[in-house]
């Protein structure tokens, strides 16, 4: 998140940039801390002095471990979630994605967020993708030990370049409409 507070207020300096018409996009841990930047906690933590994006775009954030993560007492960000802005905010996880626990982990998610917010989430759930599904290299295969909520496993990767299309251009369109180009 330092890095991304730093490029917005790099950002909102330039001449030629309206700073009020920010938006924010990640991928993976970058997707889970651009879902973060949403909150008026995380925002006040940043400081006043970092630009409020007028929109997010996260994939595969992991959904079902901010589930968990944000509602224990050690973590930083503790019911970050409570306090979520009613910012647009895009998110795409595949429905084959191993991070992720449950059938739609992320409208369980932003279920937990206050009514206002949750009126600015859409949540695409890319039919049969897996994390990194928008990757354009081959697949792989790994062990990571956070996979099914801390148990452990495998993850799969299999690009899937036809949803990729779909989500670039879904992104692409959420942008132009929030950020009033």
């Amino acid at each position: 998140m330092p890095h991304a507070a730093a490029a917005l207020k790099w950002l909102a300096a330039q001449p030629n940039v309206n700073g009020q018409r920010l938006g924010v996009m990640g991928f993976s841990w970058g997707g889970y801390m651009s879902v973060l930047m949403s909150s008026e906690l995380v925002q006040e933590r940043l400081g006043k002095d970092i630009p409020k994006p007028a929109a997010f775009a996260s994939f595969y954030p992991v959904c079902s471990n901010m589930i968990y993560s944000l509602i224990n007492p050690q973590n930083p960000f503790y019911n970050a979630h409570t306090r979520m802005s009613a910012t647009p905010m895009l998110i795409h996880v595949g429905t084959r994605d191993d991070y992720e626990e449950g059938e739609r982990p992320c409208d369980a998610f932003v279920t937990m967020w206050p009514a206002a917010a949750r009126e600015h989430v859409t949540v695409r759930y890319v039919e049969g993708a897996t994390h990194g599904f928008d990757l354009q290299k081959p697949g792989r295969q790994f062990y990571d030990e956070l996979v099914h909520a801390g148990r452990g496993g495998m993850v799969n990767v299999i690009p899937n370049p036809e949803a990729a299309a779909d989500a670039r251009q879904a992104v692409v369109s959420f942008f132009v409409k929030n950020l009033n180009p």
